[in-house]
């Protein structure tokens, strides 16, 4: 199945937003940003990235989420709390990409933590697809401060503010 034919079109778009808090996919192999849709009754931050899938729902996840990078983009005022224990200013939009040193998201493979070049050239890469995301919502010109970081499993996998911009006038 092509992977657009894998992307639950009724709950997400490819249309990159910055008025409202949501969950996304990143489609590694067409390089492309899906995000949650805005619907009635459903906070889009809090839908499961399955349910942005063919197959997946809201409680139940698809083996196909293993090819997208998932991330969660939150405005001003819409998180809270730490995080892997690191204080986040929840007065601005943030951007969090989800770094997984151990998967290839292109081959679908786990990377066993001793092959060190391996994990190395993995984390290298899904910090690109990050600033590639990062790239698609700051050119839609949020008015407001926007982070982005790359969280990982534990804390030690984690960057955070690895880039900010001041927002749009």
């Amino acid at each position: 199945m092509p992977a657009d034919r894998k992307i639950n079109t009724r709950y997400c778009s490819d249309k990159v937003r910055v008025d409202y808090a949501h969950v996304g996919l990143y489609d590694v192999q067409s390089r492309q940003v899906w995000i949650a849709r805005k619907r009635l009754g459903v906070v889009p931050v809090r839908v499961s990235h399955a349910r942005l899938l063919v197959g997946g729902t809201q409680d139940t996840s698809t083996a196909d989420k293993d090819r997208y990078l998932c991330f969660w983009f939150h405005t001003p005022g819409t998180g809270e709390g730490y995080v892997h224990g690191y204080p986040i200013d929840w007065s601005e939009g943030h951007l969090l990409v989800r770094v997984d040193p151990n998967w290839n998201y292109t081959t679908c493979e786990f990377i066993p933590s001793t092959d060190t070049a391996k994990v190395e050239r993995n984390i290298e890469q899904q910090y690109n697809w990050g600033r590639r995301i990062f790239e698609a919502y700051a050119s839609a010109k949020p008015r407001f401060p926007l982070s982005w970081h790359m969280v990982g499993p534990r804390a030690t996998d984690s960057s955070f503010y690895v880039q900010r911009i001041e927002g749009a006038p």
